[in-house]
């Protein structure tokens, strides 16, 4: 047989029917479960083939926790001789222990290239339901009432000097305001690609004590389950603040979703460390237009043109829909100067979106991103870029200039809909 039709429940009215290859491992098959259920990949797993959990008789694990520990990525389905009908358990986070129940439905001479879906039934669980957080709530005031020489004594049991820490400190700041969301590891290894080496225990002590000062992004735990005390920082992650607001957990867990796959962009450490400062934006030629387009929109308001454009780009960075930029725009006025051009906004508005660094592209700018895939990355092939904008071939001979877009135009956000079915809709 070529391939195999897998059945997958978490519960009853809860299923998803998975083709897969015969030649793709059991951790291939691991990954195309947590896909169909939108899940994770941060945790540990197991497959228990004859149907009772934590059965020893013909288990494979992730990783090995004994020397005779069979791992899901050196044993195919074929080799494990699946049959129609047979029945196993995938066991996926030891913690929470989520249970799934497989059977295989088909053998199938039909070669499959990649998982895929055939069958979806029920909803899926979200993986992780809210929670109580009035005790993380009381640390983090607790970290906000240290003084200045309470911080002081913190830095002092780190060992290492104190512009050492204040460098490592930048570049957590950049690292922020250029990717979003950064492992450790990746921002340890950078800093010793562009610095002296810093060993690893100390470079964690420099970020557990920043992490207490009033900073602009947060060390937060990182769902690695590969987590090791010999490296400490694979198990935290560098979040910008803006993922704080609100629904932390959804909010990280999405953009973590969006940046998978994706290369980063690493940067020489001069132009690197010019992220530390905050609303830091390169001066390209489309920044400097839409400077210019907003100079006079801007006389006579609070901020200035760059100050405007900056917040545009902010909007642009966290790949927030149009619409909220349109009512930042409105509530601060810019719409109702004469000099306003709609159709001339949204030209500057695609040419800026299109080359400014976007969080869930790591770093790239959606045309950076557009450019690799033509020269043949592969890892950017996996996943589109974000947020590219290309919808405004005709945009001035369908469009009001108007404060308001017309409802049957394009919406400017690119998902391709009608602006009154998308962004526009109340």
């Amino acid at each position: 047989m070529e391939s195999f039709v897998i059945s997958v429940s978490l519960r009853t009215g809860c299923y998803r029917h998975i083709q897969i290859s015969a030649n793709a491992t059991l951790y291939q098959l691991h990954q195309a479960i947590l896909d169909a259920f939108d899940f994770d990949d941060d945790h540990q797993h197991a497959f228990f083939m004859d149907n009772r959990v934590w059965s020893p008789v013909d288990v494979y694990f992730s990783s090995k926790g004994k020397a005779r520990d069979r791992l899901t990525k050196k044993y195919t389905l074929q080799q494990i001789a699946l049959k129609n009908g047979q029945k196993f358990k995938y066991l996926f986070d030891f913690g929470d222990e989520w249970v799934f129940q497989c059977k295989v439905l088909r053998e199938l001479e039909e070669r499959t290239a990649v998982p895929r879906v055939i069958r979806s039934v029920g909803e899926g669980p979200e993986q992780y339901p809210e929670y109580d957080d009035e005790e993380d709530e009381e640390d983090e005031d607790l970290f906000d009432c240290l003084s200045p020489e309470e911080m002081e004594q913190i830095y002092d049991l780190v060992p290492l000097r104190r512009d050492v820490i204040l460098q490592i400190r930048q570049y957590m700041a950049a690292a922020a305001n250029l990717y979003g969301l950064l492992p450790m590891d990746e921002l340890y290894a950078l800093y010793n690609r562009q610095n002296p080496v810093v060993e690893e225990k100390p470079f964690f002590m420099a970020v557990t004590a920043i992490n207490f000062d009033n900073n602009d992004f947060a060390v937060i735990d990182s769902p690695n389950p590969h987590f090791s005390e010999e490296h400490p920082l694979s198990c935290c992650e560098l979040a910008a603040d803006y993922l704080l607001v609100d629904d932390p957990e959804r909010s990280i867990r999405e953009l973590r979703r969006e940046q998978k796959g994706k290369p980063l962009k690493i940067l020489p450490r001069e132009e690197f460390l010019r992220y530390a400062e905050c609303n830091y934006f390169p001066e390209t030629p489309q920044r400097k237009a839409m400077i210019a387009f907003l100079r006079p929109l801007s006389a006579g308001l609070p901020l200035s043109a760059a100050d405007y454009c900056n917040c545009i780009q902010s909007v642009i960075t966290i790949n927030a829909r149009f619409q909220e930029l349109l009512n930042l725009l409105i509530d601060e006025g810019l719409t109702e100067k004469k000099q306003w051009d709609l159709a001339k906004f949204l030209e500057l508005y695609r040419n800026l979106n299109n080359n400014t660094h976007k969080y869930a592209n790591r770093g790239y700018t959606p045309d950076e991103l557009v450019r690799m895939e033509q020269q043949g990355w592969p890892a950017v092939k996996k996943k589109a870029p974000a947020g590219q904008l290309y919808m405004f071939e005709d945009i001035r001979a369908r469009q009001p200039l108007a404060g308001v877009l017309n409802g049957d135009a394009p919406c400017p956000c690119g998902s391709g809909k009608k602006y009154r079915n998308c962004c526009g809709k109340k």
